[in-house]
């Protein structure tokens, strides 16, 4: 691998430390809502409360290992992604407990009642679910502006998002199942309330709705000469999308454990269908850029495999600088691969 032209440090500019100084500051606000709502409930049960934690740690921890492998080229930065999980598991969750009361609140008086209970989780939780979530990848997109480079990076930083928000989301409705049951079968029902959101239903879940819903902030915010007035009608797109996808979950349509499969599967069919038309874009310009002529890189640097097998030719003791250098590499050869048009 020969080295790189030239290779410079993104500067970060004092507004967006403003920006994730906010950032932290409304996740922090979001726990504090989550702890408020169901500080009673962890203090009578404790043991299920932590159970129910654990149950969350081990989605989250297989979540994220997941999503990092299945990214082109390599994983993303640990802080990035997890940033992002923070966001949804906090901020997002915390206030969606709020908004959600009081909207629901709003449709009972509105249209009635029954409507209401029928109707209200479907027109509720695509509005301030997905808003909520959205504004998270917003503002960590642009706190980190050199780290999505094109619709591909608005879409993981999505999914992680939506992946914070589902597993907290799970969580406090395990506390709600044990309040339901009265306590009395808290471990089963915890038990129940984790099969049921993960491993049935999780595949098509909240980090579906935020990956494709992010992937508009990564048009928007990608990095291409596109003029501003042409990147909304398609991140519009991308947003209206994830909502309907929520609302389709939500409604109290095909209300049986096949209809439930089908509206996972919808879900599920259509974020794998962003993420497959992404990725091709993008390897298939990385994979130019890395064969042409000009570039001063080697082929290589396309896979996982391949650059693996380029470090265990190194001696031992050379392997962590040539992995640092390989790792200032992918950046250009990243962001070669986001632009859309790009010639070699």
């Amino acid at each position: 691998m020969t080295p790189p032209t030239a290779y410079v440090t993104p500067h970060v500019h004092p507004r967006r430390r403003s920006v994730g100084l906010l950032t932290a500051l409304l996740c922090g606000l979001g726990a504090a809502l989550i702890g408020y709502e169901f500080a009673a409930v962890v203090r009578v049960f404790p043991h299920l409360a932590l159970l129910a934690f654990l149950l969350l740690v081990l989605t989250v921890a297989v979540g994220t290992a997941l999503l990092a492998r299945v990214r082109p080229l390599r994983s993303p930065p640990r802080g990035w992604a997890w940033s992002g999980v923070i966001w949804g598991a906090t901020a997002a969750t915390g206030c969606a407990v709020v908004a959600n009361s009081g909207l629901q609140g709003i449709w009972a008086k509105g249209v009635g009642i029954d409507f209401g209970s029928r109707w209200g989780a479907a027109l509720t939780a695509p509005l301030n679910e997905e808003l909520l979530k959205l504004s998270g990848v917003l503002l960590i997109a642009l706190s980190a502006r050199a780290l999505v480079r094109g619709p591909l990076d608005g879409f993981f930083l999505g999914a992680f998002t939506g992946l914070g928000f589902q597993v907290v989301e799970n969580w406090t409705y395990a506390m709600n199942a044990i309040l339901i049951g009265g306590g009395v079968n808290g471990t089963p029902d915890v038990v129940q309330s984790f099969t049921t959101r993960v491993l049935v239903t999780g595949l098509g879940s909240h980090w579906t709705m935020s990956a494709v819903a992010g992937t508009g902030v990564g048009i928007l915010l990608a990095h291409d000469d596109r003029p501003v007035r042409r990147r909304l009608l398609p991140a519009a797109a991308c947003v209206l999308t994830a909502m309907a996808m929520h609302w389709q979950f939500n409604a109290p349509l095909l209300n049986s454990v096949a209809g439930l499969g089908v509206k996972v599967g919808v879900n599920f069919l259509i974020a794998a269908c962003f993420y497959l038309f992404l990725r091709h874009g993008v390897r298939k310009r990385a994979r130019a850029y890395l064969r042409s002529s000009s570039t001063p890189f080697s082929p290589d640097l396309l896979t996982r495999r391949s650059r693996r097998r380029v470090l265990e030719r190194i001696p031992p003791a050379g392997r962590p600088s040539a992995a640092a250098r390989a790792a200032g590499y992918l950046d250009l050869v990243e962001e070669h691969a986001a632009r859309r048009g790009t010639s070699v």
